[in-house]
């Protein structure tokens, strides 16, 4: 009886089993079901990813066009040679690969690359796989010698990737600007803008200022991989988007002839037989339409060739002319260079005594050669005996500075420096360039007294009246308020792109003029004093023997401006056509002397290759028109 009971316990023991054990694997088929049906796919996908690799594909930037259409910045293929992390680590001494590679390339590469890889770590951006560059642009020979050696290089590989070309070399640089790899610090303010550590972008000019319009959007190469991460086959690509294009207001042959004239000008001061100007080896010169603000040229003189910033090296006889501490190429006279004006602040002080009602345009100043009222002074003229009596015409076109004086010291520094803001002097004037402009300086009789707890003098005010003293102002600045000067009274924000334009040739946004403000001056006193520029060209006048051929009439200003640290600086500004204006310039020579000799030369040149030379309109608001 015993036993029975014991074996219908283990029968029913069994059979709980078994059903345990058919309930365990009917979770599981249900289970597998499920993974199956349900969630096969994403599995599936999560499978994938594991043996697919997505490796970037960089994307042209977009091009710079000048106003009719030329192209001045493209892409053009380079070679590059990168290093692929997982491939150069499985070898017994990586770093003597690396230091291979760099005895071929002429140049160390070991430092760089483990940077490279030390940021990309500390921003989670390193994967083994993806290849780290350590040399672009690499010359043809060099390039040779290391497909040679390729046996002995594991881990290197040579691709081709996307460079700028800037196709002017050295002229426009500073417009432009250049790209290069972006920086720690770039990476934490653009965080949430989709940049990661080797990224090439804009550091200067409009490359900077437009970065994420040029930027394109990158592709990927898929890449099949085996258990250990190697490449097995390629499973196709996503091509990479070019960015937008930059449709700039820049006429180049507008430019390029500013360049070559102000280049020339320069070399003629530094070789002439008499009195040679040393040191006349800076400068700028800048071209404004007068009806739109829109930049026709900018040079700065000396310049740099932005292509240097493409190779990944830069040699360091390249890296000392770039930061030359006298010549400073890199900086951009036009619009970050601060200069006292010389004689062509003087249209202001006509401005303001005319307005005022000191004087009438016909009234007379009688020139002795020297001011009494206040302290003998001496005008620089060459006739010492003085000028005799003259009017504001006459004084404009042989920059008396006794008249000036006079007129100076009768209208007050309060005035003077009222009508300097008016006309955007000492202040920046609202241009898209990087790094930004300064603004000058507009010294007042309340700066004076804050900075010398004493009051202004009245010997000040008569060198205020010439553009001497303390103030400073940007080519740019003076180019714009003489374009105010010719177009009535309004001041426009310089600009240098009017026209965004996608990689299909659509135009997705077009720049209009901006206007800043407008002079509360008469037509009268405007009509007044562009009489007085247009003498400066004509027979008696401080520019007459650069323009008495000229068939184009021609309004400007010679001026001198004083340097303490050197010999003076030459100025020329004007426009043209003097009875129907249409462009305004500014001209610079850093230690050129007087503005008639080492100004005016370049101005003419540039209106001839305006207004004489064959080719589109350099004034037409429409590209191509």
């Amino acid at each position: 009886m015993r036993e029975k009971k014991t074996g219908q316990k283990l029968e029913k023991r069994l059979q709980f089993f078994t059903i345990g054990i058919f309930l365990i694997f009917a979770l599981l088929v249900v289970r597998l079901g499920y993974l199956q049906l349900v969630q096969g796919e994403e599995y599936e996908k999560l499978a994938a990813g594991n043996r697919i690799r997505l490796l970037p594909l960089e994307a042209p930037r977009g091009e710079f066009l000048d106003r009719n259409g030329r192209v001045l910045v493209a892409n053009r293929l380079a070679p590059t040679i990168s290093v692929v992390p997982m491939d150069l680590e499985e070898q017994e001494d990586p770093q003597a690969v690396l230091e291979r590679l760099g005895e071929l390339l002429g140049y160390d590469v070991v430092q760089s690359y483990y940077d490279t890889i030390a940021k990309k770590k500390a921003r989670q951006e390193f994967r083994l796989y993806e290849p780290i560059r350590v040399a672009t642009d690499v010359d043809i020979e060099v390039l040779t010698v290391i497909e040679e050696h390729l046996m002995e290089l594991p881990g290197v590989v040579i691709e081709e990737q996307p460079v700028r070309e800037y196709v002017l070399g050295d002229i426009g640089s500073h417009i432009f600007g250049y790209v290069r790899e972006i920086s720690r610090e770039e990476l934490d303010a653009w965080r949430d803008l989709g940049y990661r550590m080797g990224d090439l972008v804009g550091k200067t000019g409009l490359e900077r200022v437009f970065d994420q319009t040029l930027r394109g959007e990158k592709g990927n190469r898929r890449v099949e991989v085996d258990a250990v991460g190697h490449p097995i086959r390629d499973q196709g690509k996503k091509a990479p988007v070019q960015g937008n294009s930059l449709q700039l207001t820049i006429d180049s042959r507008i430019q390029l002839a500013a360049t070559q004239a102000l280049r020339k000008s320069m070399e003629e001061l530094r070789t002439r037989a008499h009195n040679p100007m040393p040191n006349a080896k800076a400068g700028a010169a800048v071209v404004l339409d007068v009806n739109s603000g829109a930049v026709l040229a900018m040079v700065s003189e000396p310049g740099f060739d932005p292509n240097i910033f493409v190779k990944e090296n830069i040699s360091e006889e390249e890296w000392q002319e770039l930061n030359d501490p006298v010549l400073k190429p890199q900086l951009n006279r036009v619009l970050r260079g601060e200069y006292p004006s010389g004689s062509t602040f003087k249209m202001i002080t006509a401005i303001a005594g005319l307005e005022k009602g000191v004087i009438k345009p016909e009234d007379t100043i009688r020139c002795t050669g020297f001011y009494w009222r206040v302290e003998p002074k001496r005008c620089w003229n060459w006739n010492r005996g003085g000028h005799g009596p003259v009017s504001l015409k006459r004084a404009i076109a042989q920059s008396c500075n006794v008249y000036f004086y006079d007129l100076g010291y009768r209208t007050g520094i309060d005035t003077l420096t009222e009508y300097a803001a008016m006309f955007g002097l000492g202040k920046p004037t609202g241009i898209e360039l990087h790094p930004g402009e300064k603004g000058g300086f507009l010294a007042t009789s309340q700066w004076r007294l804050e900075h010398f707890g004493e009051p202004w003098q009245p010997g000040e005010t008569l060198s205020a009246a010439i553009g001497q003293g303390f103030s400073t102002y940007t080519p740019l600045q003076m180019a714009n308020y003489v374009a105010m000067i010719a177009n009535g009274g309004i001041r426009y924000r310089p600009y240098l792109v009017q026209k965004i334009i996608s990689p299909s040739g659509e135009v997705l946004e077009v720049i209009e003029p901006e206007i800043m403000g407008r002079a509360n001056v008469s037509p009268e006193t405007f009509a007044a004093v562009r009489e007085g520029m247009r003498a400066v060209t004509e027979p008696g006048g401080t520019a007459y023997s650069h323009f008495a051929d000229f068939p184009i009439p021609v309004a400007g200003k010679t001026g001198t401006a004083e340097n303490p640290q050197g010999e003076d600086h030459g100025w020329f500004v004007g426009f043209a056509p003097a009875d129907d204006p249409q462009v305004a310039l500014a001209v610079l020579v850093e230690q050129g002397g007087g503005g008639s000799g080492a100004a005016a030369p370049v101005a003419r040149e540039i209106f001839a290759a305006i207004f004489l030379a064959p080719g589109e309109d350099p004034v037409s608001t429409e590209a191509g028109e």
